[in-house]
């Protein structure tokens, strides 16, 4: 087969077929075979499909940054991170985002600030990953956090000792952070 007949009339590849092989409540995997792949007898690609997310910076009205210590069953350990969760059929994200911020924090800002959205993992998946800034958060007096998730409020300079240490490692909550600061224009931690 030539590379002309493999392509889209756009070049991209064809996709030939794809096939569900795993699916739970979170995520689906699909197995698909590309026309380029069959021209060279590759093995299938695998692609997950599951609900595009949130991550939310939150800032209590202090400059104090919102962290959640929570277990993390792929890493098998804690990890220290930004609220986040997945973006539920009928909500916006600018609601998901308001509302994982308060059941994983028991926090509300009132001012949720759109930062941007992109892909978490390009190779493996089209689920988006949307970015919000948090501003003037409160802790509502009535919250409950259920789970097993532990709150953390810290300076902006615990915050880079936390990173710089290694205790933050989760890459979309740094790249998060400068985001924050390029497009806001304040330096969020020095």
């Amino acid at each position: 087969m030539s590379a002309e007949k493999s392509c889209s009339p756009l070049g991209y590849p064809r996709l030939v077929k794809s096939n569900e092989v795993f699916g739970c409540p979170w995520f689906h995997v699909h197995e698909e075979i590309w026309e380029e792949g069959v021209e060279k007898d590759q093995p299938p690609f695998y692609r997950i499909e599951s609900a595009d997310g949130v991550l939310v910076l939150g800032l209590t009205t202090k400059g104090e940054i919102i962290l959640v210590r929570q277990f993390r069953h792929a890493v098998r350990r804690m990890t220290l991170e930004f609220p986040a969760g997945s973006v539920d059929q009928e909500e916006s994200p600018e609601e998901a985002a308001a509302r994982e911020l308060f059941e994983e924090t028991g926090y509300r800002s009132s001012h949720l600030l759109p930062l941007g959205s992109g892909h978490l993992m390009v190779n493996r998946s089209g689920a988006r990953g949307h970015i919000f800034l948090a501003k003037d958060c409160e802790r509502d007096r009535v919250a409950s956090i259920q789970g097993n998730e532990e709150v953390h409020v810290v300076s902006p300079e615990t915050f880079k000792d936390l990173v710089l240490t290694g205790e933050v490692e989760h890459i979309p909550t740094l790249s998060l952070l400068i985001l924050a600061e390029w497009k806001t224009g304040v330096r969020l931690v020095a």
